[in-house]
């Protein structure tokens, strides 16, 4: 267990975190799954923007702020992780 925590686990932390980063980006916008099985007090950010259509007709002005909202989550954490992930997905193409 030692030789994994101390030599295993720092080779395979840019792959993991990279991998790590690209499933939540992939589940953050999943609108099929969230339209299906979730209920009108579990709705998810997804569906609060496509939800933004009114008497009037779409408020642009909501969907521009719910869109804005939902794109900084993803873009603050690939910012935080963006070497882990440069170093995952380059990893096996330079050796």
């Amino acid at each position: 267990m030692r030789a994994f925590v101390h030599v295993a686990l720092p080779l395979a932390s840019p792959a993991l975190v990279s991998t790590g980063i690209l499933a939540f980006a992939f589940s953050w916008n999943e609108f099929i799954y969230a339209l299906t099985l979730t209920f009108e007090r579990a709705t998810t950010i997804p569906l609060l923007i496509a939800g933004a259509k009114m008497s009037q007709g779409i408020q642009f002005w909501f969907v521009s702020v719910r869109v804005l909202l939902a794109l900084l989550p993803p873009v603050l954490l690939a910012f935080a992780v963006q070497r882990y992930v440069v170093q995952g997905l380059t990893l096996g193409a330079l050796h």
